[in-house]
């Protein structure tokens, strides 16, 4: 019965997929230009050599993995790379504490993981080059994606007011199980959208590297909130368009800045005045029907080196959910009360 939105999806997937085809086409160029940079052992080696007195040596382990070993006396510094291959370098560099940072840290950038210690009177560094990537960031591009496609397909009910109404009215079955069904045909565009996404991004880094993810913590959370918060957006949009037989597009071109500003103002302070709190309160005010205000980028690290997410991430989500809930229950009311 909604073999229309259907089509729609499939159109809005198919534009997506060439956009994201051209995307790994352009990493694969990348890829092929940058080729004798990402390959070469010795770029490294290369310039610790350049310390007087260093030397370098090699040696292959029992399990076949090619090792390099540079001393330098007059840096007092050792450096012992292991070369993987595909599964990329283990890297580790012991060297005074005096060449290393005040106090022990640990980063993870993408697929580099970097973990200092201190042993003693030295500072141990390891860099491991293919390490487990949080899936947090593949989710986070994911996420434009599927925000992308809820917009493009938010106005479902609007669409099929404009024009022919009359004939959307005939089909035999009721409104509200015609509304629920275009409802899940696009939500199920939403989550096709980011596992769209997230098979490029994989294309992308197995072109580098072996792919190795981490869905613990705060990854699992981000997870959950890629779903909920594109189908809170989708909801809000169809719940205002869903009235409309014209005039749905300006909707959806302005709800993204408006959307914004509005985050933006209600984290203002505007001052103490009384007009700069009316402003403040009147735009936080409006802010908790908004989105867009419950997605938080703030991800910290614990002591253990572990990315962590805000610790009101549970109400965040319990609102988002609520909130696609109520405007495509409001949508679906409007439809059901739209007169040819």
């Amino acid at each position: 019965m909604n073999y229309v939105e259907w089509l729609r999806v499939r159109n809005t997937l198919r534009v997506l997929a060439i956009v994201l085809g051209a995307f790994i086409l352009i990493v694969l160029v990348l890829r092929i230009s940058f080729n004798q940079y990402i390959t070469e052992d010795n770029a490294f080696i290369k310039h610790i050599k350049l310390e007087p007195g260093a030397t370098v040596s090699q040696s292959v382990l029992p399990d076949g993995t090619k090792r390099t070993t540079i001393k330098s006396p007059s840096d007092n510094t050792t450096v012992v790379i292991d070369n993987h291959g595909i599964n990329g370098r283990h890297i580790v560099i012991t060297e005074p504490l005096s060449k290393a940072h005040e106090h022990e840290h640990r980063a993870v950038i993408g697929s580099v993981v970097y973990n200092e210690r201190n042993v003693g009177k030295m500072a141990v560094t390891t860099i491991d080059t293919n390490g487990s990537v949080p899936f947090l960031y593949y989710m986070a591009i994911a996420d434009l994606a599927a925000f992308f496609i809820a917009t493009v397909l938010a106005a479902p009910f609007a669409r099929e007011s404009d024009g022919h109404l009359e004939y959307a009215l005939t089909k035999p079955v009721s409104r509200e199980t015609f509304a629920v069904s275009v409802i899940g045909a696009d939500l199920a565009g939403i989550i096709a959208a980011s596992l769209m996404t997230i098979v490029a991004l994989l294309l992308c880094q197995a072109m580098f590297e072996v792919p190795s993810f981490d869905f613990g913590g705060v990854n699992t959370s981000a997870i959950l909130m890629g779903i909920a918060a594109p189908f809170a957006w989708y909801g809000l949009l169809a719940a205002s368009t869903a009235s409309l037989k014209r005039g749905y597009g300006a909707i959806l071109g302005f709800a993204w800045p408006v959307a914004i500003l509005v985050v933006v103002f209600a984290e203002i302070p505007w001052g103490d005045s009384l007009v700069g709190q009316l402003v403040h309160n009147v735009f936080w005010t409006i802010s908790r029907i908004d989105p867009l205000s419950y997605i938080s980028f703030t991800v910290d690290e614990n002591s253990a080196g572990q990315l962590t997410g805000p610790p009101n991430f549970a109400p965040r989500l319990a609102i988002e959910f609520a909130l696609f809930l109520i405007y495509s229950t409001l949508a679906v009311v409007q439809w059901r009360r739209v007169e040819a």
